[in-house]
């Protein structure tokens, strides 16, 4: 594999893109990542509060169009199509990561009562099966603590991104007795200083964990 690897990009919110890319930018600069968004598909699930039946085609035609451009792995982060990725790495052999897997593994190496954040509800239900799948899988008990902040996301889609962050760690501050804080969206990566500077609790987010999971697969 040569250190330069072609990694697709997969997002449903523009902001996802961006965490995205500062996070390869910060840790993996030499990566050639190139980027698919269909924001359609967020606005969606927001409507449906989940996955329907329908989204799985779009999720298999977009991620056979990466394959046969070349892709070398896949990194999705839309978190609230936990579904969707499934079936798609069940049907193509090569690298692929869902949003929070890596976030994940570090988040039950910290201890098993963990805080689920996130911005938008669909995002809870998917991330909690993905933990305890996970913890299963590892014989490992857990306990999740899930809290929606409202209100922020929608900040941050009106180009609040300082109200985001700071309704964000209003938030994080309330919370006491877990192991760690997972912050369930890409989009929340950008809030990780805010939250760090109000809570004791390490703090991890997707972004960063993922493109150091995938470097790992691929370099």
């Amino acid at each position: 594999m040569n250190r330069s690897p072609s990694i697709v990009l997969f997002h449903v919110h523009k902001d996802a893109m961006a965490a995205a890319a500062r996070a390869f930018a910060e840790d993996w600069p030499e990566a050639q990542i190139s980027n698919i968004l269909d924001d359609g598909l967020f606005r969606w699930v927001r409507q449906t509060g989940g996955v329907v039946p329908e989204m799985y085609g779009a999720f298999q035609t977009l991620t056979r169009y990466a394959v046969e451009r070349g892709a070398e792995g896949i990194l999705y982060s839309c978190s609230a199509f936990g579904e969707c990725i499934d079936a798609c790495i069940a049907e193509f052999d090569l690298p692929m990561l869902k949003p929070n897997d890596a976030m994940i593994e570090a988040a039950l190496d910290h201890g098993s009562r963990i805080a689920v954040v996130a911005t938008v509800a669909a995002t809870i239900p998917t991330i909690a099966f993905e933990i305890e799948e996970m913890a299963a899988k590892r014989g490992q008990a857990v306990e999740l603590v899930p809290h929606v902040v409202d209100g922020a996301f929608d900040a941050l889609a009106a180009g609040n991104a300082t109200m985001h962050d700071l309704l964000v760690a209003e938030t994080a501050e309330k919370i006491g007795d877990c192991d760690v804080i997972a912050l369930a969206q890409f989009t929340l990566s950008r809030a990780v200083p805010a939250v760090e500077m109000v809570t004791n609790i390490p703090v991890l987010n997707s972004p960063g964990a993922a493109v150091a999971k995938l470097r790992e697969l691929l370099a």
